[in-house]
């Protein structure tokens, strides 16, 4: 379908690809995944406009290639009209184009060129297949779970609710190819479950970037890592591209070593042949000695350098004042409401005690930004800066003159900067790598601090967070992290998702410091594949 072919591109002040050879192919549900800033979201702009790039090598792609995109941020182009009349428009606007040409069918004598544009829009609308929109829509609610807003009118949407409203149509639509940038960002879990379910059963084919690991989990079957400029292919899921790479790794190592031997035993030989030569006349060890150390030479260079083993290059360290004591939050009787509607919190109470870390959970829409912002202007103006604050980015216009994840590291480092005795945090690991966030959670555990965090992350709010205050019918209601957790694989999942993304991050990070440590043996154990035989 699209294919890559020695493709190199790259900014004056950076290279991002070099010789690439890689293929999207009809019916891949692909994701790709990579560290914040390594071209990821440029790699999707060069296949919506390559007209606008200069590139080594070539892109093939078949003539009139229609591709859908859904961005990170997406804006309402209309807010009119029921769920049901916003998702029919598309089709309603192309059956009557279709009316129209067949009326002047009858009308013009002329018709060489409107059979042309006839024969054009037909095509379009076998695409898409135009005649059976309604029941198509229909089958895509229910797929999402979305059925019972089939009537709502669409200004009463949440945003996730309109960004999920947005993708279903680009599905409808039936693009060869569609291409989705962050589709989970700013997402509650309702929305994502929902997302989930629209990506598991669209038949196309599709380009997802995401850092979600609830996405990573249950959706795709075909994975592209860019790493060091270039893009490593897997055909499967990520949790089978994260053990094959594992054990990829692992058998590289153990054959450098095995290669490193070798030449260890060549040099010594070497070395017993210099000797001969120094101790006789005889030409013949001098030409033996020159051979063989033209022989070594070759080797070295047949093995290259050390096998590339990542460094994510993330370290937070989160400080906090030495003669300070960690804070506590307190609010009485807070009311949240916007003009004349209806509040979204009432009378609410809410306690977090001195080094708490404590997660506000909640539907989009329900006033958790509000509220921290709230919240940091009253604690800022009694303590001033020992209270840190990392805002959620929402202005798509600020967030293209870096990455969202560039942004959000950038904002992380700063509060890395100065001590804080606490800490509000809006969605601080949207956008962030996997790795990222991993090294931020761990930052959070460690910090003494007082936490208070909104984070639609579940796997955050469950590895750092104390307790949770999940909003709902404008209140609080307060559960234990534990709690919390169980209810969400309980009543979504088969299985503990939490417990297994937490076992393959810890075998990813043990397996990479055995490979560092050259314990291949353990690591071998640790992947659990079989022992090698050790030579004799």
């Amino acid at each position: 379908m699209i294919k890559f072919e020695e493709f190199s591109f790259g900014f004056p002040e950076k290279d991002l690809y070099e010789d690439i050879n890689a293929q999207i192919e009809t019916g891949d549900h692909l994701v790709l995944i990579g560290s914040n800033g390594c071209g990821k979201s440029t790699l999707v702009q060069l296949l919506l406009h390559e007209e606008n790039y200069t590139y080594e090598g070539r892109i093939r792609r078949p003539a009139n290639f229609r591709i859908g995109y859904v961005s990170q941020f997406v804006e309402a182009d209309s807010k009119e009209g029921t769920v049901t009349e916003f998702l029919e428009k598309p089709f309603v606007e192309i059956l009557k184009k279709n009316d129209e040409l067949c009326a002047k069918m009858g009308e013009e004598t002329d018709l060489e060129q409107i059979y042309e544009e006839y024969q054009k829009l037909c095509d379009e609308m076998d695409a898409i297949d135009a005649y059976n929109y309604q029941s198509n829509i229909a089958k895509e609610l229910a797929a999402a779970g979305l059925s019972d807003l089939a009537d709502r009118p669409v200004e009463q949407l949440s945003g996730g609710e309109y960004k999920l409203l947005f993708i279903m149509r680009n599905m409808l639509l039936a693009p060869q190819l569609l291409i989705m940038d962050e589709p989970d960002v700013f997402l509650d879990f309702e929305n994502l479950v929902a997302l989930i379910g629209l990506i598991n059963s669209y038949d196309g084919t599709l380009l997802t970037i995401t850092h979600n690991r609830l996405l990573l989990a249950r959706c795709f079957n075909k994975v592209w890592d860019i790493e060091n400029r270039s893009i490593r292919e897997f055909p499967g899921n990520f949790a089978d591209y994260n053990t094959w790479m594992l054990q990829t790794k692992l058998e590289i190592f153990e054959h450098v070593r095995d290669f490193d031997e070798f030449i260890e035993k060549q040099q010594e030989i070497v070395k017993k042949v210099r000797q001969m030569a120094e101790m006789t006349t005889e030409p013949q060890y001098g030409r033996q000695l020159k051979a063989r150390a033209t022989y070594i030479q070759r080797l070295k260079k047949m093995r290259g350098d050390d096998p590339f083993l990542e460094e994510h290059e993330h370290s937070f360290q989160l400080q906090f004042p030495e003669v300070e004591e960690a804070l506590p939050i307190q609010v009485r009787d807070y009311t949240l409401c916007y003009e004349a509607q209806k509040p979204l919190l009432s009378h609410v109470d809410l306690m977090v005690e001195p080094g708490e870390k404590v997660a506000i959970v909640g539907p989009n829409g329900t006033g958790k930004s509000s509220l921290m912002r709230d919240l940091y202007e009253r604690l800022q103006a009694e303590h001033g800066d020992t209270v840190g604050y990392f805002r959620q980015i929402v202005d798509a216009d600020e967030a293209l003159k870096l990455s969202g994840g560039e942004r959000n590291l950038a904002q992380i480092h700063e509060l890395c900067e100065k001590p804080h005795a606490m800490l509000l945090l809006d969605e601080p690991t949207s956008h962030l790598d996997i790795y990222a966030q991993i090294e931020l959670e761990k930052a959070l555990r460690q910090y003494p601090g007082t936490i208070l965090m909104v984070s639609h992350d579940l796997f955050a709010v469950a590895g750092v967070c104390d307790r949770v205050l999940l909003i709902e019918d404008e209140g609080i209601r307060e559960m234990s992290g534990r709690a919390y957790r169980k209810s969400i694989y309980k009543n979504y999942f088969s299985a503990d998702i939490f417990e297994a993304e937490r076992n393959r991050i810890d075998t990813e990070i043990r397996v990479s410091d055995l490979l560092r440590a050259g314990k291949y043996a353990e690591a071998r154990k640790a992947l659990g594949m079989p022992q090698k035989e050790e030579k004799e």
